[in-house]
């Protein structure tokens, strides 16, 4: 039972990766795999293209995905791209010593 729990978990995380990475990939613009696995943005520009590319892709979803990933549906009708935003109530950094005080309420 151990090893069939093991081996459940296993199947869960590499799902949970594996995905991680497909989205990415769809996305992110540009993005490339890389040890470091970082990616950013500098300009405003930038976010907003970005953004539309992201929302671009969310909507050609059907036609350049060979996954599992489509759109929700609720009964015959296809949902709408969602954005959600979550704020930390509070927080503060002080640069002097690189530490962050967060307080983990979130806001949305």
């Amino acid at each position: 039972q151990l090893v069939v729990f093991g081996l459940s978990n296993q199947m869960v995380v590499a799902f949970k990766e594996e995905n991680t990475v497909a989205f990415k990939h769809l996305f992110l613009k540009g993005y490339m795999d890389r040890m470091d696995d970082t990616y950013a943005v500098y300009t405003q520009t930038d976010v907003y293209d970005q953004i539309f590319f992201a929302i671009n892709q969310y909507l050609k979803l059907p036609n350049i995905s060979i996954g599992n990933h489509a759109y929700e549906k609720r009964g015959a009708e296809e949902t709408a791209l969602a954005l959600c935003q979550q704020f930390y109530k509070r927080g503060t950094i002080c640069p002097g010593n690189d530490t962050f005080d967060i307080d983990p309420e979130i806001v949305t």
